[in-house]
């Protein structure tokens, strides 16, 4: 009987210190962009939190000019973004808030290759949600219209 307590209180401890929500991409294509992940950090009863997402340009697709996200009801993002590459290098980048949608324009296109790490930081929650649904579209080099890459979904537990 020892054990089994002890069992449950190590498990019960170390999912405790799980800290970020994570979510996935359901959706893969070669040449569009597409979100490849996401997180939420912290997770548990934080009114103020950072989302992120990553979205990856394949090599055979055009070069990014602009991303569109759109934010669910429930939360408020402030202009306070971060973007870089995959090394860690900031991108520089025009950033519209407005009510309900972020507007990225890049002064220099984003080549393709180049996985994209977004971070709105300081989110506000006031709604309640299990699941947080960021639809993301992008404008592509050449093209006039926005093409739907994905959501990407954060999940509360």
């Amino acid at each position: 009987m020892k054990k089994l307590i002890y069992a449950v209180a190590l498990t019960l401890t170390i999912a405790s210190l799980s800290s970020a929500a994570y979510g996935t991409t359901t959706t893969k294509t070669s040449r569009f962009p597409n979100i490849v992940g996401a997180v939420q950090f912290p997770q548990n009863k934080a009114k103020v939190v950072r989302d992120s997402f990553q979205l990856k340009i394949p090599q055979d697709s055009r070069a990014l000019s602009q991303m569109t996200i759109a934010v669910p009801q429930g939360l408020t993002v402030r202009n306070d973004i971060n973007l870089s590459d995959q090394s860690g290098q900031k991108i520089a980048a025009d950033i519209t808030v407005n009510a309900r949608t972020i507007t990225i324009t890049f002064p220099q296109q984003v080549a393709p290759g180049t996985e994209l790490n977004i971070d709105l930081n300081r989110v506000l929650i006031s709604g309640t949600s299990n699941a947080w649904l960021y639809p993301v579209s992008v404008r592509l080099v050449g093209l006039n219209a926005d093409i739907p890459v994905g959501v990407f979904r954060l999940r509360i537990y």
